[in-house]
This record gives C-alpha cells, sequence and structure tokens, in this order.
C-alpha cells in the first residue's frame, strides 16, 4: 500500500507529471529539466527526489551528469501510473509545448550559455556529445 500512495504523491503535481512527460523523450539531466520547467534548481531537486522516492523515475550517473528516466523495470503499480499518466496527457497543450521545446534544451549548450549570460562560471569539462550520446543510449522503456 505504501508504494500506491508513493505513486500517487508523486503524481499529485503538475511540474512532475511534465517531467514525467518529458522523460517519456529522453533521458533528461537536471539542469535541462530545470530549463524546461523554468524553476529553481532547488525545487527541480525536491520534485526529482519524490519521483524517486515513489519509483516513478530512476537515475543513470555519467560522469559528473546524473541523468533521469522512467524506470527500466517498473513495479506493476508504477507501470499502471505511468501508463495512465502518458494516456490521459498525451493531448494536453502543456505537454505538447514542452516535446517542441526539448530538442533546443541541452545542458552542453543551452544551460551553458545561459550560466555564462547570468555571469555562473560554467564547468571545466568539454561541451561534446559524448555524455548526451550515453544518455540516449541508455534509452526509456517503450
Amino acid at each position: 500500500m505504501l508504494s500506491y500512495i508513493s505513486a500517487i504523491r508523486g503524481l499529485g503535481d503538475e511540474n512532475r507529471l511534465r517531467i514525467l512527460m518529458a522523460l517519456r523523450m529522453r533521458p533528461l539531466c537536471v539542469c535541462e529539466i530545470t530549463t524546461l520547467l523554468g524553476l529553481a534548481a532547488s525545487t527541480t531537486s525536491k520534485h526529482l527526489f519524490i519521483l524517486r522516492q515513489a519509483r516513478l523515475i530512476e537515475s543513470i550517473k555519467n560522469g559528473r551528469w546524473v541523468y533521469y528516466r522512467l524506470p527500466q523495470d517498473p513495479t506493476d503499480c508504477v507501470r499502471d501510473a505511468l501508463e495512465l499518466t502518458i494516456r490521459e496527457l498525451a493531448n494536453c497543450p502543456q505537454i505538447a509545448q514542452d516535446e517542441a521545446a526539448l530538442p533546443g534544451i541541452s545542458h552542453n549548450t543551452s544551460i551553458h550559455e545561459f550560466f555564462k549570460q547570468k555571469h555562473i562560471p560554467v564547468p571545466a569539462d568539454q561541451a561534446d556529445d559524448t555524455e548526451d550520446d550515453a544518455a540516449r543510449t541508455a534509452g526509456t522503456p517503450a
């Protein structure tokens, strides 16, 4: 019963639903999710914590980056909750807007440019596609 309550709690916020729907497209890092939602990083992290606690998402560490994705082997409760969410929100205008914005959001370009504009030091790692390729190959459930 606790897993059901956690799943329902995880689904109880518009931003968490937007995260789940975005993760259908590809794994995303915190900075990409933060950019997509337009929230503070701490708020995004709290939403991700709740989703992970409910087992609605899982994380993949790749170097210094942590990517989030839909679970590869979800419990029946989680699978049912995700299927319902995807079915019910598939035609939502906000989800369509997020899907349109997502291809232009990348931690290697958009977020680094944003940091530079805000005069925030950018990490010294290279802005290459190796981490993005690793995240894409990690995949999401069909």
